[in-house]
């Protein structure tokens, strides 16, 4: 009797999670690979985040999303090219697809790749995984030190809740300036400080929780955008 290659689970886990796992290469003929999460062997991932950067070359696409714990790229090659075309930097996608590792960067092989329109996606996943997992430690990618030199000073992630009418007016503040000072190349962080008025501190540490809980990215030291 032929042996039935069963089809694994897609499971839902912080980029993070992945980043900070090691790769277990398959160890039978159809045993594939995996990244122990929770006591749980991960090979097939279903992910939400934001295009945050995109290459293209004849043979292969790659996207890098980020889901506020991390950025993963996510890799095709071929006729499997055809599942990575249309998306750009800023999108909001849903990611199902295999983990695979090659010299020490785990990246992701889809299956699926699909817009999703409300950015409410993003906060229902995150309060998901935060429910099963716990809030996560933003990890340091391979991704992140790939663009090291142009991006030495990443924010952190501030994962205190904003809980004050103040800081929520700040917040609203800082999205309505991005958004009307955007002119598609994203809002330099200098020109926030000093068009809102905000301290820099606080400033910073107000778009740290914007960029985590999916409101606004950084395209590139710096520069920021709204998501939508």
């Amino acid at each position: 009797m032929e042996q039935q290659i069963q089809r694994q689970t897609a499971f839902k886990v912080w980029i993070s999670s992945l980043l900070s796992g090691k790769y277990t290469k398959g160890t039978e003929q159809f045993e594939a690979g995996f990244i122990e999460v929770n006591n749980t062997k991960v090979s097939r991932v279903n992910m939400i985040g934001i295009i945050i950067d995109k290459f293209e070359a004849e043979t292969q696409v790659s996207l890098t999303l980020d889901d506020g714990s991390g950025s993963i790229r996510i890799k095709a090659w071929n006729e499997n090219i055809s599942l990575m075309t249309g998306f750009n930097i800023g999108d909001l996608v849903i990611v199902i697809g295999k983990v695979k590792e090659y010299n020490n960067q785990v990246y992701v092989t889809p299956e699926i790749v699909k817009t999703l329109d409300n950015p409410l996606w993003l906060k229902v996943r995150k309060l998901e995984l935060s429910k099963t997992f716990g809030e996560p430690a933003r990890v340091m990618t391979e991704v992140a030190k790939d663009s090291k030199e142009e991006d030495e000073d990443r924010m952190n992630v501030v994962e205190e809740k904003v809980t004050n009418e103040k800081t929520q007016s700040s917040r609203e503040k800082i999205f309505h300036l991005i958004e009307s000072m955007d002119k598609g190349e994203g809002v330099h962080l200098t020109d926030i400080i000093v068009n809102s008025g905000i301290a820099e501190d606080d400033i910073e540490n107000l778009i740290g929780d914007m960029i985590k809980e999916g409101e606004i990215f950084e395209i590139q030291k710096n520069k920021l955008r709204i998501v939508g």
